[in-house]
């Protein structure tokens, strides 16, 4: 019998040894998924927290020399910051044009109507918009 080790791993019946090495990998595996889970819920718990008890509204406002590709970003990331936040469901992107291009304001309106929780108007509109 060879010293140090179980007895099942000497009986010589198929048992495989498990090195050292594997025993390391396992444990920081679970050491990294652990972390992440607490990780995730201070992140859960700060954001019910700092979120804020009405209804919010985004405004993004658009440079006259924006590009379509400069557009789509903006809202884009805008709706990003709404969903990091958690209040994506109980906000609304508002994007105002301030004179941007045709080409620029048809892209906005197309990327508009395929995102919810987000609308295009113009500053003579903006006031009703936000009541």
């Amino acid at each position: 019998m060879v010293r140090g080790f179980p007895p099942a791993y000497n009986a010589g019946k198929g048992v495989v040894f498990m090195p050292n090495a594997l025993y390391a990998i396992v444990y920081g595996l679970l050491i990294f998924f652990v972390l992440l889970g607490v990780v995730s819920g201070v992140y859960i718990l700060a954001m019910l927290i700092l979120r804020p008890k009405a209804r919010g509204r985004f405004v993004v406002v658009i440079p006259p020399q924006s590009s379509p590709a400069d557009v789509a970003s903006l809202l884009c990331a805008a709706r990003l910051r709404l969903g990091l936040m958690g209040d994506l469901a109980r906000s609304e992107v508002i994007a105002l044009d301030s004179g941007m291009p045709a080409q620029a304001r048809a892209e906005c309106e197309a990327l508009c109507r395929e995102l919810d929780h987000t609308a295009l108007v113009r500053p003579e509109e903006l006031m009703e918009k936000l009541l």
